[in-house]
């Protein structure tokens, strides 16, 4: 067997090997081109919470890029939703991994961020919320 060897800077090396599993976050479901295109589109049926959401949600949960779960890809909130509504709201509260506190919304109330979790959360392909 052949072994391969490296001979750049240890810095491109560990920035190589962290790209190569920046997508392998915990296990998670890989949303397909349809699930971006989906989440790209869908808006809360409700005319403040729309407002809201494209304000404060869309920007990364509409993106693929960000990493963030994507709004109506129900496979990548499932385990979130295991945890708890308010696991989930302190989440938001505080601010949890990349995500800053309040995710942008600082007007919204524990019951926008419930109906926007519940919104983004939801199994797109299945209708309007």
């Amino acid at each position: 067997m052949k072994r391969l060897s490296y001979a750049g800077p240890p810095a491109l090396a560990a920035l190589a090997c962290a790209a190569l599993l920046g997508g392998c976050q915990r296990g998670e479901p890989a949303a397909g081109a349809a699930d971006i295109q989906l989440a790209e589109t869908l808006l809360p049926a409700e005319p403040a919470l729309a407002r809201q959401y494209e304000r404060s949600c869309r920007l990364c949960h509409a993106s693929a890029a960000s990493k963030a779960p994507l709004t109506g890809f129900a496979a990548a909130w499932e385990a979130r939703l295991r945890q708890g509504m308010p696991a989930l709201l302190e989440h938001v509260r505080q601010g949890y991994r990349t995500m800053p506190a309040k995710g942008y919304c600082n007007d919204c109330a524990d019951a926008d961020f419930e109906k926007l979790i519940q919104f983004m959360a939801r199994d797109g392909k299945r209708g309007a919320a």
